[in-house]
């Protein structure tokens, strides 16, 4: 049971009936996309009656504000910008950036490579940067979407030609492209698509190490008829409880090495399948280092690979380390002292599992007995106890779990300490209707860290 609960949790991108199979981002064999976690009609979770938000978004949804820091360069691109704070205060929000899209798919399809195009060319899209699917409607729902901050899957961007493009594990049609396949616009039908991304950016990313990721991109997509054809290198991993580097019982230095070596066909023969932001933690690994480098590497694998962040567990034990499961108990921390105590229990409210199917309302049972140690650490933390205090309860969450890289990981990482963490917060993308984005012009006149 408690293998099946942990198995869960970490499924960030299982939610649905996706989860109930164990099934994470999709594979390509897989009938329909199996992030759709809303299914039909889901709505965009773009609306509001406040007159200063675009969204009520909570704080378990939202970052600090000290924690925004990347400067955007906004008189290069055409859409307003504005500060959505959360519904909890103006301590926490989103930094959004706002894109018109029309209601039809070919619109939708447009809007997106339109924005590809003029957000790259500014600089607010670069080679390396993760792009994650957000889910504002998965606010108010379970406990198990409000730790993950209703993050549900994870893109790397890599530019061509001045504009950005995405890829992703499971590397098909579904999401390989320019932010404009079935995952990210919709279909039409069953997949409504994403209306939401956060962009973050690894801070080892550097101008050498961008050229080589758009290297080793170009060499990958070149390759891969053969390396996923036939000889299914690197398909998609559905156990997100099990990273490549346990599988194979390797070291992450070792794992990202042999993936360059699949990309570069010397070696035809490993199987490294990888869920989705395991697969971008690896690409990013691999951007410190040639294609020489990789070739000429020994078994204990290349020196120059060079990791975004450490593989993190669900609980801080120190305070050095963030967990990958207290995303929105950084954002708590960030509200006044006296408001934090009430908050706790909104995080871990099921009170809203009437409004998801019943595919949803299974996986919260299934993780129900993780989420018990998880409040009392959240609620221990609003009481003032310190990391130190409070680690004996970490460990308890970590104990039979390795360490990780989740789609939330790459944001949890960018809300820690400004002068350490492996990851900044660029931005939100919002894809909204007319009317919302005019509302967000006038917004956009006010503040915006």
């Amino acid at each position: 049971m408690r293998t099946t609960i942990l198995r869960t949790f970490l499924l960030s991108t299982c939610l649905a009936h996706a989860a109930l199979a164990g099934v994470g981002c999709a594979t390509a064999e897989d009938d329909g996309d199996l992030e759709d976690v809303d299914g039909v009609g889901k709505g965009d979770g773009w609306n509001t009656t406040s007159p200063e938000r675009l969204a009520d978004i909570p704080f378990y949804f939202s970052v600090p504000k000290a924690a925004v820091v990347t400067p955007l360069q906004r008189q290069l691109y055409p859409y307003p910008t504005l500060w959505n704070k959360s519904t909890h205060g103006d301590e926490v929000g989103l930094r959004v950036i706002a894109v018109r899209q029309g209601a039809s798919v070919p619109e939708r399809k447009t809007a997106r490579r339109d924005m590809a195009r003029k957000l790259a060319a500014a600089g607010v899209l670069q080679d390396g940067d993760i792009v994650l699917t957000f889910r504002p409607e998965l606010a108010d729902t379970m406990a198990y979407p409000h730790i993950q901050m209703g993050s549900t899957h994870a893109g790397l961007v890599y530019t061509d030609g001045g504009a950005a493009y995405n890829i992703d594990s499971p590397l098909d049609g579904q999401y390989v492209g320019q932010f404009d396949t079935s995952h990210y616009a919709g279909d039409g039908g069953d997949d409504a698509g994403t209306d939401a991304l956060h962009i973050v950016r690894p801070r080892v990313m550097n101008d050498n190490r961008r050229a080589s990721l758009r290297e080793w991109v170009g060499a990958l997509k070149r390759n891969l008829p053969r390396i996923n054809g036939q000889r299914a290198q690197v398909k998609f991993q559905s156990d997100y409880l099990v990273p490549a580097f346990v599988s194979h019982g390797m070291t992450t230095k070792q794992t990202v090495t042999t993936l360059g070596k699949i990309i570069l066909e010397t070696d035809t023969t490993t199987k490294l399948p990888m869920y989705c932001s395991e697969f971008a933690w690896h690409m990013i690994a691999l951007s410190g280092c040639t294609a020489d480098e990789i070739r000429s590497a020994p078994a204990s694998g290349a020196d120059c690979v060079g990791e975004a962040f450490a593989p993190m567990g669900l609980a801080a034990t120190s305070e050095r380390e963030i967990g990958i499961a207290e995303g929105p108990l950084l954002s708590l921390m960030a509200l006044p002292a006296d408001r934090r105590p009430g908050l706790v229990s909104m995080i871990f409210s099921n009170d809203g599992g009437g409004n998801l199917s019943s595919g949803h309302r299974a996986v919260a049972e299934a993780v129900s007995e993780l989420m018990v140690p998880l409040s009392v650490l959240y609620t221990d933390r609003a009481d003032g106890k310190t990391v130190a205090e409070t680690a004996r309860t970490a460990a308890e969450i970590n104990i039979k779990v390795p360490p990780n890289y989740s789609p939330t990981a790459y944001l949890v990482a960018a809300m820690g300490d400004g002068a350490t963490r492996p990851t900044d917060y660029v931005a939100t993308i919002a894809f909204v209707n007319g009317a919302t984005y005019d509302k967000a012009k006038v917004i956009a006149q006010q503040p915006v860290p």
